[in-house]
């Protein structure tokens, strides 16, 4: 008896404490991302994306609302930028990464860290004299 009310103790303990981060889920927009591509080291591929910073933990969830695929990675927080609500991600070769994410004029955004994956196929291009396509940044508007 004294271990089942222990056990259950701690599955209630464990519940509230794990409760809190997706009650503090802000969703930020959603947006159309016509291409497959990386978040830290999830791919995901092409579709409609909810996108929500979570918490105080400086981290972001991308969720795709047609497979429920989805990812999180660890972000910072940048100063206010008088810029759209967008996605940036850098193409490097034939791959995409997300790189930064910003809610609209006047607001803070979020910097996803160089993934270890996108500095090697930099590195790569570099060597290559950027023959293999380059690097670029592309914007994806969030609604």
């Amino acid at each position: 008896m004294k271990r089942n009310l222990i056990g259950i103790l701690s599955l209630v303990v464990m519940s509230l404490l794990l409760n809190p981060t997706a009650v503090y889920a802000q969703s930020y927009a959603k947006a159309n991302v016509p291409f497959d591509f990386k978040v830290g080291s999830a791919q995901l591929p092409s579709g409609t994306y909810d996108v929500r910073e979570m918490g105080n933990a400086n981290s972001v969830m991308v969720q795709n609302h047609e497979t429920s695929s989805s990812a999180m990675a660890i972000a910072r927080h940048e100063n206010p930028r008088d810029t759209d609500a967008k996605l940036v991600f850098h193409r490097v070769g034939s791959q995409y990464f997300l790189a930064e994410i910003w809610r609209g004029p006047g607001t803070d955004g979020l910097i996803v860290p160089t993934s270890k994956q996108e500095k090697e196929l930099q590195k790569e291009l570099q060597l290559a004299g950027n023959r293999a396509g380059g690097y670029e940044e592309v914007v994806v508007a969030l609604n």
